[in-house]
């Protein structure tokens, strides 16, 4: 029985990077390949980051934490410049 050595769709997690088309040789679909699957990680990272801060709630230390705020800040911050940057804030 012959093994189907058909390339896989490059792909993020479960999600194909372009539905159809196998792994390319392209170095902009390789690149944006690590991006998506960096942002995945990022993802994943924040969500979990965002259920620690539950835990402020109850810290003795909330009223004088800058800490919590200056992250949150940093995140937005970054998200902005990068829809700046891909010009998704001209519509």
């Amino acid at each position: 029985m012959m093994k189907n050595n058909l390339p896989k769709p490059l792909q993020v997690g479960n999600r194909p990077l372009a539905p159809g088309i196998p792994n390319p040789t392209c170095w902009v679909c390789l690149e944006a390949k690590g991006v998506l699957d960096k942002a995945q990680d990022l993802h994943r990272a924040i969500r979990k980051l965002r259920r620690s801060t539950q835990r402020c709630l109850t810290c003795p230390e909330k009223a004088e934490c800058s800490t919590l705020s200056y992250f949150a800040q940093a995140v937005d911050n970054a998200i902005r410049e990068v829809r700046q940057e891909w010009g998704l804030d001209q519509e």
